[in-house]
C-alpha cells in the first residue's frame, strides 16, 4: 500500500512539474500581463491560474493545503470561465489535486490506525 501511495504521489508531482514548466514557458514567451489593460473577467482568470500555480508549489511541503489550493483554484477558474471542462490542460490541475488529496487521506488514516483511532472518532 505504501508503494502505491508513493507512486501516485510522485506521478502527481511529475505532472505538476511539467505543468508548472509549461506555464512558465508561456509566461516567458508572452510576458507578464498588464493588469490595467485586462477586463475584470481576465483578472479573475489570472487570479485562478495564479492560485493553482501556487498550489503546485505548496503541495511539495504541505500536501493538504496545496491540494485544497489546486482544487479550489480550478473550481474558481471554472466558475469564472462558465465551464467546468476547460480544454485539455486545465483539468490536469484538478487531477493533480485529487491525487494529492487521495495520498493525504491514505497517510492520515494510516497514522490514525497506528495510534488505534477509529474512523468514528474523526466523524464525531
Amino acid at each position: 500500500m505504501k508503494l502505491l501511495i508513493n507512486i501516485i504521489r510522485w506521478l502527481a508531482r511529475f505532472l505538476g512539474i511539467f505543468l508548472f514548466l509549461f506555464f512558465v514557458w508561456f509566461a516567458i514567451e508572452i510576458g507578464a500581463p498588464d493588469l490595467d489593460m485586462m477586463s475584470n473577467q481576465e483578472v479573475k482568470l489570472f487570479l485562478g491560474n495564479l492560485i493553482m500555480l501556487i498550489g503546485l508549489i505548496v503541495v511539495w511541503k504541505y500536501e493538504f493545503i496545496g491540494c485544497v489550493l489546486l482544487i479550489g483554484g480550478y473550481i474558481f477558474f471554472s466558475i469564472v470561465n462558465y465551464s467546468f471542462w476547460i480544454g485539455p490542460i486545465f483539468p490536469i490541475f484538478m487531477l493533480i489535486g485529487i491525487l494529492h488529496l487521495f495520498c493525504w487521506f491514505a497517510e492520515a488514516f494510516k497514522i490514525a490506525k497506528k495510534f488505534n483511532f477509529s474512523v468514528r472518532m474523526f466523524l464525531k
